[in-house]
């Protein structure tokens, strides 16, 4: 099966069959990408003539073009056998999550108003569906809904029919039933007028789509009989009216009118139904902490730029909710406000955010709770916003807000821990010291709530985890702490400025001299020294800083989560990559809950060519914190981008940019699959634009120069290929491959085979995109290139047999 090919495509895997043929996921051996491949059967000449309808409705659905309808690639034939080639949509179907019960509200909006929009854009060009069902839509793991099989819903075969889509065990359909069905259509989805005249129209598509929306909010079929008599279905379907839903009316008012019985009593088309679900959103003020700054209510009407935005909006609605609400995990999920000073303005202004990370930091050793990082917070108005209002729009359970006085006499803290679901104060205190002791605060503040939790019946008795200090810190020192922290953050998250750098390691530095039993300084400080390489402010010197800094933070606290991280971090950008996998195995195992630990997780099967289990690591890290999404969607979409599946990646980028449309890795992404699609004078423009806003973004240097190269424009190339990029791509490896591939298009076969050998030292060993980059097809060939990829193609299998052994081990415990 898997050396078979069908002109240039390369059969994988048989994947299902059916009347009108067997699907095959297969292998684009041309464009490097996966596909679905359906091969139609042949037979009598009444089939053979329904064939040849097939090939020529399904070339008429291949001009759809819309995010929410699977793209058809090709018709052909080849010898006796025909086929069409689609889009691999990965992700599951709507009949599997009807299944598990009824749909959130927002789901069953989200992806309705996504159908609706598929809908509309077929119809637009006289093409009806014929056969919508959940079956055929499948809804993506980043929320996405794809119509599929648009054009293919003729079926040959009475047996294809099933009533009863939940039923996984397929039944023969009587006479009844097979007269109907051979006519085309599934009988639960058809309308009542399809049973008389045999055929479809938007009305009928429109009826499906009703029937689809019914399923989701309640989790049955409105028609269902439970004796399973398809006779007394269709008359179910003709004449019964359906049972009344739990839902809010006006959700309920538009499923009914989808489902009259007379066609012109149902909407007039597709986007009538997707203008009334939108407005049924936006009356409903539906919104969701992913959703930074805007509420997804607030879609803007369907024009060219903003229709990319409302699909993105929609994908990230679905994404977040499409588990039902009885299967949904139950966390306990912490936000720590910052702290508010009441006391005199010029304290310390970023204090009291420094001071909500360090109890943060502390309430993450608890492995019972998931704790939401303070980016969480960087697109909303605090300030302005009660905090029970902040948990509800971040999706948390608990909240811990708290206040600050800080004068000569002193220093008072007050403190409350609130139960979002409940609105309701369930624990909370004061604490007034001579001088601050954050030790103290911390231990007394996690104390408390730790064991409010507990006493509530919230957590577990599991233990923190072992390294905490317990004895206390000078005040000077708590303050200086503290304050060196807010200047990390500040770089990290806000201003990306090397003086807020410098700063930081200036005060790390003071506290971890006067103090040498702080492992948090430590840490910090080794983060301080990452960020130099990581932006390009330094090389190897502050990696080898990093290095002793972490290690002595976890010489003091070998439980510090944050130390072991970023010391894998470290220990990636060294190249040591085996003691990096040993880290994450510790970290999944120990702090499965922290969103952090899933990203470094996800960022290093990627670089390992572990390509599905990448994606998995990265969603659940978006569960866990989905502030982060617009990251999370930069390195899913990379992920893509290496499988060739250019559709998904663009709508991974869109979405992202649809939450910050100036991040700079983003929109660098953005250029480099314009740069993949050949549209090399937009990715220039969008380089350029990225480089000005943020020198510091060297990933774009590289890719900038490809560009130039590409054009002819060798001179102008060479000229961005600075100290400053060589300097980052010495100590990362993603950085050194990209400069690798800029030699390769420039044709410097020496300078490209250094730095791609210098890519991989430092762990980016992504055999399955360096063996079909086709930026490097001119080195195919060479002895020292063919040499680099054996040598890789077994270090990737012997890292798959690593990877699926350790993350079976996680899955079993």
């Amino acid at each position: 099966m898997k050396n078979r090919m069908i002109e240039h495509y390369q059969l994988v895997r048989r994947i299902g069959a059916g009347g009108s043929g067997v699907v095959y996921l297969a292998n684009d051996t041309l464009l490097m990408r996966p596909v679905v491949l359906k091969v139609l059967k042949r037979g009598s000449l009444t089939l053979e003539q329904m064939r040849t309808t097939v090939l020529r409705e399904a070339r008429m659905a291949s001009a759809i073009e819309h995010p929410n309808v699977c793209a058809i690639y090709e018709v052909g034939e080849e010898g006796e056998e025909a086929f069409i080639v689609m889009q691999y949509v990965p992700g599951q179907s709507l009949d599997k999550l009807i299944a598990r019960g009824p749909s959130s509200l927002q789901l069953v909006l989200s992806v309705g108003i996504q159908i609706a929009d598929g809908l509309s854009a077929a119809h637009s060009l006289g093409i009806f569906h014929r056969d919508l069902k959940p079956a055929n839509v499948m809804l993506t793991d980043g929320g996405l809904a794809k119509i599929l099989d648009f054009g293919l819903a003729r079926r040959l075969n009475p047996e294809e029919a099933e009533f009863d889509p939940a039923k996984p065990s397929r039944r023969k359909v009587g006479p009844v039933a097979a007269t109907y069905t051979a006519r085309g259509g599934t009988i639960a989805y058809m309308a009542p007028e399809q049973f008389v005249t045999g055929h479809s129209s938007v009305q009928s598509d429109l009826w499906a789509l009703g029937v689809i929306l019914y399923e989701l909010a309640s989790g049955r079929h409105p028609f269902a009989r439970p004796d399973g008599d398809e006779f007394q279905s269709i008359r179910a379907i003709q004449f019964a009216d359906p049972a009344p839903l739990e839902a809010p009316t006006e959700l309920s008012s538009l499923i009914f009118r989808c489902l009259q019985k007379i066609p012109a009593e149902r909407y007039a088309s597709a986007a009538d139904v997707r203008e009334g679900l939108k407005t049924i959103m936006k009356a409903l003020q539906i919104e969701t902490g992913i959703i930074p700054g805007d509420a997804a209510a607030n879609l803007p009407p369907s024009t060219a730029e903003a229709e990319k935005r409302a699909t993105g909006l929609l994908s990230m609605l679905a994404e977040r909710f499409r588990e039902s609400a009885d299967q949904k995990e139950k966390e306990n999920t912490i936000l720590v406000l910052p702290f508010q000073n009441f006391g005199p303005a010029q304290v310390a202004p970023l204090y009291g955010y420094a001071l909500a990370d360090a109890i943060a930091a502390r309430l993450a050793r608890m492995s019972s709770l998931v704790v939401r990082p303070s980016s969480a917070l960087m697109h909303l108005p605090v300030s302005q916003m009660d905090p029970l209002a902040i948990g509800h729009k971040l999706l948390v359970e608990w909240v811990l807000a708290g206040n600050f006085f800080r004068s000569d006499q002193g220093f008072d803290l007050n403190w409350q821990l609130l139960n979002v679901p409940g609105e309701s104060v369930r624990a909370g205190g004061a604490i007034s010291v001579p001088s601050f002791d954050l030790i103290a605060v911390q231990t007394e503040i996690c104390n408390e709530v730790f064991s409010s939790l507990q006493g509530l019946g919230q957590l577990s008795a599991s233990a923190e985890r072992t390294g905490a200090r317990n004895q206390p810190l000078a005040e000077d020192l708590s303050e200086e702490y503290l304050q060196a922290r807010a200047m990390l953050s500040s770089f990290m998250q806000r201003t990306g400025s090397k003086v807020d750098l410098d700063r930081a390691r200036e005060l790390f530095e003071s506290v971890t001299e006067r103090d040498n039993d702080f492992a948090p300084a430590f840490t910090g400080l080794g983060i301080t020294h990452l960020q130099y390489v990581r932006h390009g402010f330094g090389g190897r010197l502050h990696v080898m800083a990093a290095r002793r800094a972490f290690d002595r933070a976890l010489e003091i606290d070998p439980g510090s989560v944050e130390a072991n991280l970023y010391r894998v971090y470290m220990l990636l950008s060294r190249g040591e990559k085996e003691s990096a996998r040993h880290g994450i195995e510790n970290l999944l195992q120990s702090a499965s809950n922290d969103w952090n630990v899933h990203m470094v997780a996800g960022m290093t099967l990627r670089l390992d060519g572990m390509y599905e289990e990448a994606l998995d690591q990265f969603n659940r890290s978006l569960s866990l914190n989905p502030s982060n999404a617009p990251m999370i969607y930069n390195h899913r979409a990379r992920v893509y981008q290496y499988q060739n599946q250019l559709e998904l990646a663009q709508e991974e980028l869109d979405k992202g940019l649809t939450l910050e449309p100036k991040h700079p890795l983003l929109r660098t992404s953005v250029a480099y699959q314009r740069m993949r699609k050949g549209e090399l004078r937009g990715a220039i423009e969008l380089l350029e634009e990225v480089i000005r806003d943020d020198e510091s973004m060297r990933m774009a240097f590289p890719t900038l120069a490809m560009c130039y190269a590409m054009v002819g424009e060798r001179d102008r190339a060479a000229r961005l290929i600075e100290e400053d990029s060589m300097a980052a791509a010495e100590a990362d490896s993603e950085m050194a491959y990209r400069l690798a591939t800029y030699f390769a298009v420039d044709g410097d076969e020496s300078e490209a085979l250094h730095w791609l050998r210098r890519a991989i030292y430092l762990g980016n060993e992504n055999y399955p995109w360096f063996a079909k980059n086709p930026a490097w097809n001119r080195l195919h060939g060479h002895g020292d290139f063919e040499r680099i990829l054996d040598d890789l193609k077994k270090t990737y299998r012997r890292n798959q047999k690593n990877w699926k052994r350790l993350l079976g081990q996680l899955r079993q415990n």
